[in-house]
């Protein structure tokens, strides 16, 4: 081949190449439950490898459309989906509504599957630890400055407690049932930042650290340290949840995801008429007078909650459309065999009862519907782009 056409052809190879990398379906978010979107075959064909962002990033990543916020430094591109456990606050929506919605679509926002919220620590003792609630809000306020201060923990020496720094969507998990059910002199706020979460300030002597797995390294490199973290990295194993010598009980229950099953699917459907509402689809647990929430249990693990997914309704890549389409088709399947129920399992946590997968199935992939992913009277001429 002579060199100018040698040269010509490397070029437009290179700006196909190019032009492929940029058609993946770009995404990424919580680190705690990384280990899930980065096993194998959990995403389907089309889509890039998961990003860990830290620090509430992924939220913002979406809503901005800004590949930057998950990978600083890196060239534009679209951010297509985000995984998170913070549920979309109304402000949020209404901004992306105003600032992208004519341009974008409605964005969707769904439970991607179920979480306890697991308590590992790094303290041998003589027996497993249990901690009642009261002691559990005492840790985390620093009321219970010492593991001889827990009644029948069997351990002595000062308690560190580790968390997340700056924000984090299981951070705010976490709040949520401080703020429901501890009685401290001070109070805890719902936050994604654990920082700011308690009115009396940190326990003295508390870590901070950048990511879930920053967090889990921090815990078993120093005797005495407490944290909350994903079942997906609490343990090594779903077993290893049972272990009480590193990963407390509370209330007398191990965070393992059969304790969670009996709260997770009496959990009701969001109503045919509220599901054009993302509010609505991702349940929020609570005080239990409190409106609009779902009370905690009163048996089984008490601290509980989802993990989520956002896409967009519209892509303006028909090709990209139908791959975001093929992922919710494998990830909300009924068949075991074809969905991603033993990989969401193997990470210790819960799959969404099939009546939610029906439900979100017959939403967002359905014809029909007219919230249907790439569906063509919507998404006539518009759509997040490649």
């Amino acid at each position: 081949m002579p060199k100018a056409q040698w040269l010509i052809a490397s070029l437009l190879y290179g700006a196909f190449c190019v032009q492929q990398a940029q058609a993946d379906i770009n995404g990424g978010g919580s680190t705690f439950n990384r280990p899930l979107y980065q096993s194998a075959g959990v995403l389907t064909p089309g889509f890039a490898p998961y990003i860990g962002a830290n620090q509430g990033r992924e939220k913002v990543a979406f809503l901005l459309n800004d590949y930057n916020v998950l990978v600083p430094g890196a060239a534009p591109r679209t951010v297509h989906w985000v995984a998170s456990e913070s549920r979309l606050s109304a402000v949020e929506q209404s901004n992306y509504a105003v600032a992208y919605g004519a341009q974008f679509g409605k964005l969707i926002q769904v439970p991607s599957a179920a979480t306890s919220v697991a308590i590992p620590f790094n303290k041998p003792g003589s027996q497993a630890l249990d901690l009642s609630i009261d002691a559990l809000c005492g840790v985390f306020s620093g009321r219970l400055a010492g593991w001889d201060w827990i009644q029948g923990s069997g351990r002595t020496g000062p308690i560190t407690v580790v968390y997340p720094k700056g924000s984090s969507g299981f951070t705010e998990l976490f709040t949520r049932f401080l703020n429901a059910k501890c009685n401290e002199t001070g109070t805890f706020a719902v936050t994604s930042n654990f920082e700011y979460s308690y009115s009396g300030g940190l326990p003295t002597g508390a870590l901070a650290a950048s990511s879930a797995d920053a967090i889990m390294a921090a815990v078993n490199a120093r005797d005495g340290a407490i944290t909350f973290m994903s079942p997906a990295l609490a343990a090594p194993t779903p077993a290893g949840l049972d272990d009480g010598n590193k990963v407390a009980r509370v209330a007398g229950v191990s965070p393992a995801p059969a304790n969670i099953v009996d709260a997770i699917n009496s959990v009701p459907l969001p109503s045919i008429a509220e599901r054009t509402n993302p509010d609505k689809w991702v349940p929020l647990f609570g005080k239990y007078w409190e409106p609009g929430v779902v009370p905690y249990p009163q048996t089984g693990y008490p601290i509980l909650g989802y993990t989520n997914l956002i896409f967009s309704q519209c892509y303006a890549d028909a090709t990209q459309s139908n791959q975001v389409r093929d992922f919710l088709a494998r990830h909300y399947g009924a068949l075991e065999a074809r969905n991603n129920d033993q990989a969401i399992r193997a990470q210790g946590m819960l799959p969404l009862h099939p009546s939610w997968k029906v439900a979100v199935r017959s939403s967002f992939l359905s014809a029909t519907n007219a919230l249907s992913i790439g569906n063509p009277n919507v998404c006539n001429g518009i759509g997040r782009p490649l």
